[in-house]
């Protein structure tokens, strides 16, 4: 066999290295994410905070039981608008970090394969005479398992985007069905009056 102890240890240090590379591309996602989220839900709490001050003046200064009653419930559709997008964008953060980090791993199994695929290669051309067989059945499992992971990752990700469109969808369709039943509601003690 051609390979050297140097071919070998440059090897293993240049896979290693690529995997720290790839752990810190990572790290950084993730860290985005998490800095995205914290960013929203600052705003957030601050904004429903605002909102509850409002809600609570505008009680306090309504003298009117029925005003008081169209008040709260004109207050139940902004709240679950501003929660669905909260949701929407968690979702959607959590999603683009997934498929970041996704994506890396997907990169580092693409370079580990061709790496396997490049030192059967060597040995190949390296085998004693009658070891051809053994070689080439080490290729194509390689090869199958590179497909099958592929295929994989396939499905998962087609399932993950039905997933989300089917809860993004059912979410839409909730929030506007209590945003007609609130209105609804208010008209309704409107002509009450």
């Amino acid at each position: 066999m051609n390979t050297s102890p140097e071919k070998i240890l440059a090897s293993a240090k240049s896979s290693a290295e690529a995997r720290v590379n790839e752990i810190a591309a990572a790290g950084d996602s993730v860290l985005s994410a998490v800095e995205h989220l914290t960013a929203l839900n600052l705003n957030t709490t601050r904004a429903f905070l605002d909102d509850a001050i409002a809600l609570g003046q505008a009680v306090a200064a309504t003298r009117d039981p029925k005003a008081l009653v169209e008040l709260q419930i004109g207050a139940v559709t902004p709240v679950l608008q501003k929660s669905y997008q909260y949701f929407k964008t968690v979702g959607s953060l959590a999603g683009q970090a997934q498929a970041d980090v996704l994506r890396l791993v997907e990169a580092g199994m693409s370079q580990w394969l061709q790496g396997v695929i490049v030192a059967l290669e060597g040995l190949n051309r390296n085998v004693p005479v009658g070891s051809e067989f053994a070689v080439k059945a080490l290729k194509t499992a390689v090869a199958n398992a590179s497909s099958a992971y592929e295929g994989a990752t396939k499905v998962v990700k087609q399932v993950s985007e039905t997933a989300q469109a089917n809860a993004d969808q059912a979410a839409a369709v909730t929030v506007e069905a209590v945003s007609k039943t609130t209105r609804a509601t208010v008209t309704l003690l409107k002509s009450a009056a």
